[in-house]
């Protein structure tokens, strides 16, 4: 009996092979591919091997793109081994780039506290004149501060928009 494709079809995430394996109905056998990259690589180089052992006598001759195997392979190989090192490499970067600008404002140290500092110095010796934060790279919102009035309304308002969400909805 010929192997066909089984009911243990699904995507390869990783490769994008479209099944995942080949079962034989009759010995209730099944050929996995793997899923996983290095895994997939693997059996690919394997594969590789055998054909180029048999060259003209390979029974894989006959398959349309079976030409680019080994440049297929080898690209497979070097872009993943390239990605587990550069994920290593995103890693510690991010790691180190989070322990300078620090947990927060309030732990010395840390960059994160050195701006807030920096900011809370240069407010204080510019009182009245923020926009001056500006010089130093500070985005300035010039904004008047609301009078009571407004906050009395505001105030109102979130009062009645608290109460509306408290009623029961009206049939």
């Amino acid at each position: 009996m010929v192997p066909s494709v089984g009911s243990g079809q699904s995507k390869s995430g990783d490769c994008g092979a479209e099944t995942n394996e080949t079962r034989n109905h009759e010995n209730k056998m099944r050929i996995p591919i793997p899923e996983n990259k290095d895994q997939f690589i693997t059996l690919a180089k394997a594969l590789l091997a055998k054909h180029t052992e048999l060259g003209a006598a390979s029974p894989l001759n006959g398959i349309e793109g079976i030409a680019n195997l080994a440049a297929l392979v080898n690209t497979a190989d070097i872009n993943n081994q390239q990605s587990k090192l550069l994920a290593k490499q995103a890693t510690t970067a991010t790691e180190a780039c989070d322990k300078a600008i620090g947990p927060d404002a309030k732990t010395p140290g840390g960059l994160r506290f050195l701006v807030t500092a920096s900011r809370g110095t240069l407010a204080g010796q510019n009182r009245g004149q923020e926009h001056k934060l500006g010089d130093w790279g500070f985005g300035v919102i010039a904004a008047p501060e609301p009078s009571p009035e407004a906050k009395a309304a505001a105030k109102a308002a979130r009062a009645a928009a608290k109460a509306a969400k408290k009623q029961p909805p009206t049939a």
